[in-house]
């Protein structure tokens, strides 16, 4: 009776924390969240976390290094539908605009990681490992999640969940300078 009582118990709970999790992460026709990518602009200007982190190909970044550049810093994971479906658009992102595109993936192993860059043609840094520190400074709980840092090293923009690109197409068109495109002179 009493072993009975438990596993009920356990069920309702269990129960209980997939309506939570949801209602909270989901719309209400069970898709992505209700705010995926929006962009969520700070109200006041605030500043983006420094880390160092080591990439795929065995250098060592930091986000300091980079001040004076606009930089996009994606959290991803190569088991995040959301996160594969748009790195092709965060290669446009880099290639197009003056922006230098991190992507930071979420603690998956080299190989993986590196079979999925070689599959894809993804050509911007891979950072690998991220440190618990890193993870909650940038609220990086769900997956896909962005961020635009300011050339001044604040944090400009802010999307959660996967990248709408007309809308981020529209907001860099405004903000970030496009890549400057050198003609090819040779023979002329």
């Amino acid at each position: 009776m009493r072993r009975n009582v438990i596993i009920i118990a356990v069920v309702l709970l269990v129960m209980a924390g997939g309506y939570f999790v949801s209602t909270r992460f989901t719309t209400p026709t069970g898709g992505q969240m209700a705010n995926a990518g929006q962009l969520n602009l700070p109200a006041e200007p605030e500043l983006a976390y420094n880390f160092t982190l080591t990439a795929l190909s065995g250098e060592t970044i930091s986000l300091a290094d980079l001040e004076g550049q606009w930089v996009l810093v994606n959290f991803w994971a190569t088991w995040c539908h959301p996160c594969v479906k748009e790195m092709p658009y965060l290669q446009h992102l880099a290639d197009e605009y003056e922006v230098v595109v991190l992507g930071v993936n979420f603690n998956e192993s080299a190989a993986t990681v590196t079979k999925f860059v070689d599959d894809h043609d993804i050509a911007f840094p891979i950072l690998m490992n991220p440190d618990d520190v890193t993870l909650t400074m940038y609220q990086a709980r769900a997956l896909p999640r962005t961020f635009v840092i300011a050339p001044d090293g604040t944090i400009a923009l802010q999307i959660i969940g996967e990248l709408v690109p007309e809308t981020v197409d529209a907001w860099f068109e405004e903000h970030v300078p496009p890549q400057q495109k050198t003609a090819n002179l040779v023979g002329q």
